[in-house]
């Protein structure tokens, strides 16, 4: 890694060679794609850890971060994904219902209570301000599993962990958050 991080490309290649079937193993089951897709996903996780090889600073294993880069890619690789699948039909408020003259589409309009407002702004700043006050392992699975939506099943393979210790690190961490949000759930 160190003789990769000053250039060696013969060490880079040894890195790639030595983790990509990891990083593969890691997009196939998350994201559940064939092997081409996962092999052009992992290249381009191993070209953002060429370009970060820099800036590295060894303050974790290098295992552990080629670990999180990939873990960014199949997130960002999930979000388009999903956002793809969206395809919402979308209508015009300008434009008459189809089959009327006269009737159009009316929004209901979003207008929140200013008191609600508030109230909901300092509960999102104080959960957010919980999440970070988790320990490491637990906020990890919970902001994946309540703020990215992935199974149970996605969040093992995208940690490298057996599905026991995903739900109890969930169930626990969620457990932390509720005692440290009582204020707001009374």
């Amino acid at each position: 890694m160190l003789a990769a991080q000053r250039g060696d490309v013969d060490a880079f290649r040894t890195l790639v060679e030595m983790y990509q079937d990891r990083v593969m193993r890691v997009m196939s089951s998350v994201l559940k794609c064939d092997r081409a897709f996962a092999e052009d996903l992992s290249q381009e996780v191993f070209l953002r850890v060429h370009k970060g090889l820099p800036s590295f600073d060894g303050q974790v294993r290098f295992l552990t971060w080629l670990h999180t880069i990939a873990m960014n890619v199949a997130i960002s690789e999930y979000r388009r994904r999903r956002a793809h699948k969206r395809d919402r039909k979308t209508l015009s408020i300008d434009v008459p219902i189809q089959g009327t003259d006269d009737l159009y589409i009316q929004p209901a309009g979003r207008e929140i209570d200013p008191g609600e407002r508030a109230h909901q702004h300092e509960f999102l700043a104080r959960v957010r301000a919980c999440v970070r006050e988790l320990p490491d392992d637990f906020r990890e699975c919970v902001v994946l599993r309540d703020m990215e939506s992935l199974s149970y099943e996605e969040i093992a393979a995208m940690l490298d962990l057996p599905i026991g210790t995903v739900r109890s690190r969930i169930h626990r961490g969620r457990a932390m958050l509720q005692g440290m949000l009582q204020e707001f759930l009374r």
